[in-house]
């Protein structure tokens, strides 16, 4: 079947539907190759009358869900309810080195264009994206990602019903809300529970397996937000993110590095999760660094220094805290945040 364009005056994003496993391609790389680009597929479901919509690959370097979705396609499954699937930054996840680029050099990152004016080629797809999940009117949304460093799995939302807590309890036992706008598709205000699931590492087979559960789940339960036996989802409130001032730089190694502002430890992802006692130290940096990073609170106040210190060239915790999506990326961390957290 022939992928058809979702207008034919402005066909950001084209339409699959049912797929068969014969036109997928032998690999996720030929399946992406054949979609070339912003790819809604829709695949039937067993009610018609219901839909549900999962989004991936909004960052071309996080393929869990892309990579689980090509192998439930294969499977010929046919779903509980009719899905929408939409494949995101298909040109980005190509870009060699291949699933390595989180948006195309010199574009803006895909998931911070969910909002107006939506500007530029990314701000039509999301625009659009929007547009049909509204028209859609589906019981839930769930956007797949891998996080930037290696760790457990987690989920997010910008609110917190009981409907998002049931949904949420599907996919991790740990779940973030925040109310932090970034521009991301789960802060789009369509009446629908839209949860991110961050599915772990993107190359940690670990994250595969939650991406496939997720499908598995939102494909063949007839009820998503059904009473759960599972214990309570761990609930972390309202985190703030550590952000470097533009011009800093930052390495990730196991000794102080003499040529960056800061140095953080090579095996940092550890903390992922877990509690970081008061008085860890985290890296190397000069006294300076305290004016270079920012902490800020949801009334704009910058906390660092509540949080954060330096002693003997060691940046240390001031507090017990849980710090979560701890990357050592340097290009990552200092465009977007070096991690979130909150206090233990």
């Amino acid at each position: 079947m022939e992928l058809q364009p979702v207008t034919k005056e402005d066909n950001q994003i084209k339409i699959w539907t049912d797929p068969p496993a014969d036109k997928l391609g032998n690999s996720v790389k030929d399946f992406l190759n054949h979609l070339g680009g912003p790819t809604w597929i829709d695949v039937t479901g067993r009610d018609c009358s219901r839909c549900r919509v999962v989004t991936t690959l909004l960052h071309g370097n996080e393929p869990s869900g892309t990579k689980t979705l090509y192998q439930w396609l294969m499977s010929g499954t046919i779903p509980e309810v009719t899905m929408h699937f939409l494949v995101c930054s298909v040109e980005a996840a190509l870009t060699t080195p291949e699933f390595s680029n989180r948006h195309l050099p010199d574009r803006p990152d895909m998931n911070r264009c969910f909002k107006p004016p939506f500007d530029g080629v990314e701000g039509r797809v999301a625009e659009q994206v929007i547009n049909r999940i509204r028209s859609l009117a589906p019981e839930a949304v769930v956007d797949i990602h891998n996080t930037s460093g290696s760790g457990p799995d987690f989920t997010v939302t910008s609110h917190l019903t009981d409907k998002h807590r049931a949904l949420a309890a599907r996919l991790s036992c740990r779940l973030i809300y925040t109310g932090i706008k970034l521009g991301a598709l789960m802060e789009v205000e369509l009446g629908i529970p839209i949860i991110t699931l961050e599915a772990g590492g993107s190359w940690d087979l670990e994250a595969d397996l939650t991406a496939m559960k997720a499908i598995g789940h939102l494909t063949a339960e007839n009820d998503l937000f059904a009473a759960q036996a599972a214990p309570e989802v761990d609930l972390f409130a309202h985190p703030m993110r550590l952000e470097a001032l533009p011009g800093t730089t930052l390495d990730y190694d196991t000794e102080k590095s003499s040529e960056t502002d800061l140095t953080l430890h090579r095996d940092i992802e550890h903390h992922n999760f877990g509690v970081t006692a008061k008085d860890t130290a985290l890296g190397w940096a000069g006294e300076d660094i305290l004016e270079r990073l920012v902490v800020q609170d949801y009334d704009g106040k910058n906390r660092v220094r509540e949080l954060f210190y330096v002693d003997g060239g060691e940046f240390c915790t001031a507090c017990d805290l849980r710090l979560f999506m701890v990357t050592t990326r340097p290009r990552i961390a200092l465009s977007d945040c070096l991690f979130y957290l909150v206090k233990a």
